[in-house]
Parts: C-alpha cells; structure tokens; sequence
C-alpha cells in the first residue's frame, strides 16, 4: 500500500546532508563559528531525516495516519530540503570542502569561506529553518 512517500528521496536527501556535514567536519576546526553553527544544523538535519525516513516506512505511525494533506507537506518539505542542500553542495564545491585534502588545502577552505561568508550563510538560514520545521 502507497502513502504517497518516495522513501529513496528521504533516503538520498538523508545521505547529501550526511555527506555535506563529513566534509565540513573534516575542515571545521578552527574555522569561523558560522561554520561550525553550519556543521552542527547538518548533522541535527540529517538526523531528523533519519527519523522522518523511519516514520514513512511505519503505516501505523502518526505522520502517515494523518492523511493526505499532512503526506503533501511533508514530501513538499524534503523535496526543498533536497533543493538547498544540492545549492550547498555546489558552494562547498566551489570552497573544496568536498572530499579529502592536505592540511594546507583545509587552511585555504577556511580563509575563503571567511571572506565568502555572507553568500553562505543565507543557505545555512534555509537549513536551519527547515530543520525547526522538523522538529
């Protein structure tokens, strides 16, 4: 029986904003404060994705005993979590905080991310905002 969820697309959104949070790790210390803000809303992002993953897969949890409206919202919601995490991972590619690098390579990220921030920190806004509807 469908309720209307795709869980491969809570599963994959899960999975960007698990990756997006290990490679910010592997460059957070001593980078700014709103980078480290940025690296904690991922991993609480993602967690709240795993948890919303599992809700789905129950027919007899609550969110799917809600109905319709509530399914509508709710893959409205991770389609737009998708959305921006898909606009980070470009700005963390345009960083090179994706994948692994020489320490020297971690010091450059960190410097241009600082110089960079104001364009950041609007996306790390929308994630945090998605992630208070979450909770």
């Amino acid at each position: 029986m469908s309720f209307g969820f795709a869980v491969g697309d809570f599963v994959a959104v899960g999975q960007l904003a698990f990756t997006l949070y290990r490679d910010c790790f592997k460059v957070a210390k001593g980078a700014p404060q709103e980078f480290q803000v940025l690296k904690g809303e991922l991993s609480n992002l993602h967690n709240a994705l795993k948890i919303l993953e599992e809700e789905v897969k129950n027919p007899e949890s609550v969110l799917i005993k809600a109905g319709e409206d509530r399914v509508r919202m709710v893959n409205e919601m991770v389609s737009n979590v998708g959305v921006t995490l898909k606009k980070l991972e470009k700005v963390a590619a345009k960083f090179g905080i994706l994948g692994d690098g020489s320490k020297g390579k971690k010091i450059w990220v960190k410097f241009k991310w600082s110089v960079d921030f104001s364009g950041v920190d609007s996306l790390r806004n929308k994630v945090s905002s998605t992630f208070s509807v979450l909770k």
